[in-house]
């Protein structure tokens, strides 16, 4: 069914709820890939990604019909997805280790310039290189704008061991950087 106009992630809800189809269809269609990348970050297997996708969207469309107030759709679905993706990373027993460290969370600011300074595709790939729990950190709170606080309560770990992580990952990204560079 074509929908008359663009109508906005609040109508398309309450069009789903009413039974239409359509609208969880053009829900699908605006935001699978930003949730597909949002999950292959985390997993790193695209064919477990795409599953992932789906079981993402299964959930997403039970939360409508149950009549959750989802104010913003696009951050919802986003958040859906890392909860499936790190679910199904912890099930897998691929997820996390982790050194709880207290210690030397402050760094230098000057790296955090070094760090935005380097190519895009450079720190892509150096994300890409970094161990699992490192990584998943650094998507989390960097790609996907998840806190910090908010990335320890999904993990199951302290703030502090979050703190950490991020910085250490930040460490390793410049490290891998400047190695590329030489």
């Amino acid at each position: 069914m074509q929908l008359p106009k663009k109508l906005d992630d609040q109508e398309l809800i309450e069009l789903c709820r009413q039974g239409n189809g359509a609208g969880f269809s053009e829900l699908y269609l605006r935001y699978n890939k930003s949730v597909f990348n949002t999950i292959l970050r985390l997993v790193s297997d695209f064919a477990q990604a795409q599953d992932l996708l789906q079981e993402a969207f299964m959930a997403l469309y039970q939360e409508i019909m149950k009549g959750r107030d989802i104010q913003h759709f696009a951050h919802f679905s986003k958040r859906v997805a890392a909860n499936k993706a790190i679910s199904f990373l912890r099930a897998h027993k691929r997820l996390f280790v982790f050194e709880d460290y207290r210690d030397q969370v402050a760094e230098e600011e000057a790296e955090d310039e070094d760090l935005y300074e380097m190519k895009v595709e450079g720190v892509k790939k150096a994300i890409e290189a970094l161990p699992e729990g490192f990584r998943t950190i650094v998507n989390l709170y960097v790609m996907e704008g998840v806190p910090q606080q908010e990335i320890a309560e999904l993990l199951g770990i302290s703030h502090a061991t979050v703190r950490t992580q991020y910085h250490r990952a930040k460490k390793k990204i410049l490290t891998l950087l400047q190695k590329e560079t030489v």
